[in-house]
């Protein structure tokens, strides 16, 4: 699975055509660049350090990836942004190390980080446009950013994440035009026993028509078909085919929203099970110094406890940033995931996990800016073994050219 991930990443990040808008579902895992805002070319090194602290309700001391311990991070990133207007294009890399000074028990003391994201799009007429989506990351702290479809809030260790997203659009006529999309992703984890259950990738089909009913407001119909297959435990393999209706709204040019809503036909080796499905995004940008976003979704995934079928549930989450001054930065985001786990031989499990953060970023000279980070995680869940508190601090600086 690892080398199979890791060649799909290559693979798409030599071909990415890219994008900036994905569709539905991929609007809500946004990872597309902003093209409005032009961002040369910058190489910036950063570092910090802090403290986490990871403990499981249980009360066993040591159990599997419990952490108390300080830390120090290390490492440098690469941005760029071209605004054009036939092909806007952005990439962006960073890699990171970092160090627990008393380790993290179960694993190791010393992770990395790193991530890399191509987005353009191409413009080949008035109506073919055609504009692709990467993002991948080989990472340690769990990624909100997965959105519907990812693990929780649970610390798992070490990880392989990628996601691209390709899009054909064609306007039929001044109001009518279609979609076509591909989105494949998929996950592998280094430790062997969370690998088992949890390593997947998934291929997502979709077809989308859409009506302009005015300049600012359009009406979808959709069809999608995503199918999961895991690595090491087929038995998990689940597909579902769902059949939507939507509405996009543009309020203005920086603040606009989405919407859709259907039926989902979710299917695996152990149940058929038809359940309603839903998802909406915003995105509002308050001049040059806000941006919000908003994404909720309802629907199936698979289970990523192994004595169960299916994952049935809600994911919401809000991020903001906003330049208080040309100098001082504040940011917040939340999450919160509810998730129901179901087994036809066993009892039911229900979870809530919810992830917290805030921080402010400062820059003392042009090129040199200091952070402050603080971010709370918690799952709370009928099976006692899973239930955590987290709480991380950080202080850094980073310095851009």
């Amino acid at each position: 699975m690892r080398s199979r991930l890791a060649s799909l990443c290559l693979a798409a990040l030599m071909l990415a055509p890219v994008v900036g808008h994905a569709q539905g579902l991929v609007a809500i895992q946004n990872y597309s660049a902003d093209f409005r805002t032009e961002q040369p070319l910058t190489f910036s090194l950063f570092s910090n350090g802090g403290y986490d602290q990871l403990d499981y309700k249980n009360g066993i001391p040591g159990t599997g990836g419990s952490i108390d311990s300080w830390f120090v991070t290390g490492g440098g990133s690469i941005m760029y942004t071209r605004p054009d207007q036939t092909t806007p294009f952005s990439f962006s890399l960073d890699s990171s190390v970092v160090h627990y000074v008393d380790g993290v028990p179960s694993f190791r003391d010393t992770f990395y980080n790193n991530r890399a994201s191509v987005n353009f799009e191409h413009r080949f007429s008035e109506r073919l446009k055609i504009s692709n989506n990467f993002y991948a990351t080989y990472g340690v702290e769990p990624n909100n950013a997965f959105g519907y479809g990812a693990s929780t809030t649970l610390w798992n260790g070490q990880y392989l994440y990628g996601f691209n997203n390709f899009n054909i659009n064609y306007a039929w006529s001044p109001r009518f035009s279609t979609t076509t999309s591909y989105t494949i992703d998929g996950i592998a984890y280094q430790d062997d026993f969370v690998a088992t259950q949890e390593d997947r990738y998934t291929h997502l089909f979709a077809q989308q028509f859409s009506y302009a009913l005015n300049r600012q407001t359009s009406v979808n119909a959709e069809y999608r078909y995503r199918m999961t297959t895991f690595d090491k435990t087929p038995g998990k393999n689940y597909a579902s085919h769902f059949a939507l209706a939507g509405v996009d709204h543009a309020w203005s040019e920086r603040f606009s929203g989405s919407a859709r809503a259907g039926a989902e036909f979710y299917e695996s080796d152990t149940t058929r099970k038809t359940s309603p499905y839903a998802e909406a995004a915003l995105n509002y940008a308050v001049a040059r110094q806000t941006m919000v976003r908003w994404f909720a979704a309802l629907g199936f995934n698979g289970a990523e406890l192994a004595a169960f079928n299916s994952r049935y549930g809600v994911n919401t989450g809000l991020q903001m940033n906003h330049n208080i001054t040309k100098r001082l930065s504040v940011n917040a985001g939340a999450t919160y995931a509810f998730s129901k786990f179901d087994n036809l031989a066993a009892p039911d499990v229900t979870e809530h996990s919810l992830f917290l953060s805030t921080g402010l970023g400062y820059n003392i000279l042009e090129n040199l800016r200091l952070d402050a980070q603080y971010s709370f995680s918690t799952l709370q869940s009928t099976t006692a073994l899973r239930e955590f508190d987290r709480h991380r601090v950080s202080l850094g600086a980073t310095a851009s050219f």
